[in-house]
């Protein structure tokens, strides 16, 4: 499953489609205080990462793929 969902952090992992956009979406308005953890992420679709941008969770771990982590920083630094 690309998204495991626990009380209040997310964690994404392998392949994050589209489709996963909307449960994630559910999930981050449900939340006083999100949490993400990217560190088994391979790719994120852009419409979870517009998500991600739109709710400023806290992220608690980046992913290792340097490409992903870096596209990751600039799109969700203030």
């Amino acid at each position: 499953m690309p998204i495991e969902f626990d009380n209040d952090t997310a964690r994404l992992q392998d392949i994050v489609a589209v489709h996963e956009a909307e449960g994630l979406y559910e999930w981050l308005l449900g939340q006083s205080s999100p949490k993400v953890d990217l560190s088994g992420c391979k790719h994120l679709h852009t419409a979870c990462l517009q998500l991600l941008m739109l709710f400023r969770p806290k992220i608690v771990a980046m992913p290792e793929d340097e490409d992903l982590k870096k596209a990751l920083l600039m799109s969700t630094e203030a």
